[in-house]
């Protein structure tokens, strides 16, 4: 039957895609992979004031959710979303591959904030970049603090997301012991250098690659005046044995 009504579909122009091979934009992509992967926690790192935990509830995931977020003044506002979600909950702190307390450059605009300084191009690009508050944070290994923040929820399958402007090889550094656990991984990659002292985006990506993570999925989230990518949301999912 579903041979006759597609093949009836075709002789009318139309087709028939199954929604979980749509992949052409990050929302399908992420939604695909969340359900294909039977991810039960979401590990957001870098949470802001928690757009990315909303986005997961908009895309349908019911799982748990934690999030970290080292600067206080967006952790506030983080804190009341998860205070009505009883499966997502929130630290404040950072991540890292050590245990520390670090300068956190906090600017205008908090998307921002990181432990790196915002260079030239990105100043005058973002001139939000202008204004920069220094803030001391702490910040822990995530294998450290995996079993109180992350293991005690029981789950089975799951994701970490990093989006810490800069600092997303050192927080997955500070992860090898728990990356077992994580089948599927996302970090904000940039291909043009938007701090001082950033890492190559290809040297972070072979680490990723080491690790038996490979890219399912590239989604561009800004560029510059050429049409240049500056910065990728990349998904990426351990390979299966062949």
């Amino acid at each position: 039957m579903k041979r006759l009504i597609r093949n009836a579909l075709n002789k009318c122009g139309f087709d028939v895609i199954r929604t979980r091979n749509l992949h052409d934009d990050l929302t399908k992509h992420l939604s695909n992979v969340l359900l294909s992967k039977n991810i039960d926690c979401v590990i957001d790192v870098g949470a802001n004031s928690g757009q990315y935990g909303l986005f997961l509830r908009a895309l349908g995931y019911k799982g748990h959710i934690v999030s970290f977020e080292p600067v206080s003044s967006v952790f506030n506002q983080l804190k009341e979303k998860c205070e009505n979600d009883n499966k997502w909950s929130c630290h404040n702190f950072a991540l890292g591959d050590k245990n520390e307390e670090k300068i956190l450059n906090v600017y205008k605009s908090t998307v921002f904030s990181s432990f790196l300084t915002a260079n030239e191009y990105s100043k005058n690009i973002w001139h939000s970049l202008e204004n920069v508050t220094p803030e001391t944070v702490k910040v822990f290994r995530l294998e450290d603090v995996w079993d109180d923040a992350i293991g005690k929820l029981g789950c089975t399958n799951y994701m970490l997301k990093l989006d810490t402007q800069g600092f997303d090889k050192f927080v997955f550094d500070g992860a090898h012991d728990c990356l077992e656990n994580i089948s599927v991984l996302q970090s904000e990659l940039s291909l043009i250098p938007v701090y001082d002292g950033m890492i190559q985006v290809y040297d972070v990506l072979k680490e990723f690659h080491s690790f038996n993570f490979f890219i399912s999925g590239m989604y561009p989230i800004n560029r510059d005046k050429s049409l240049a990518v500056i910065e990728y949301d990349c998904v990426m999912v351990k390979r299966l044995p062949e």
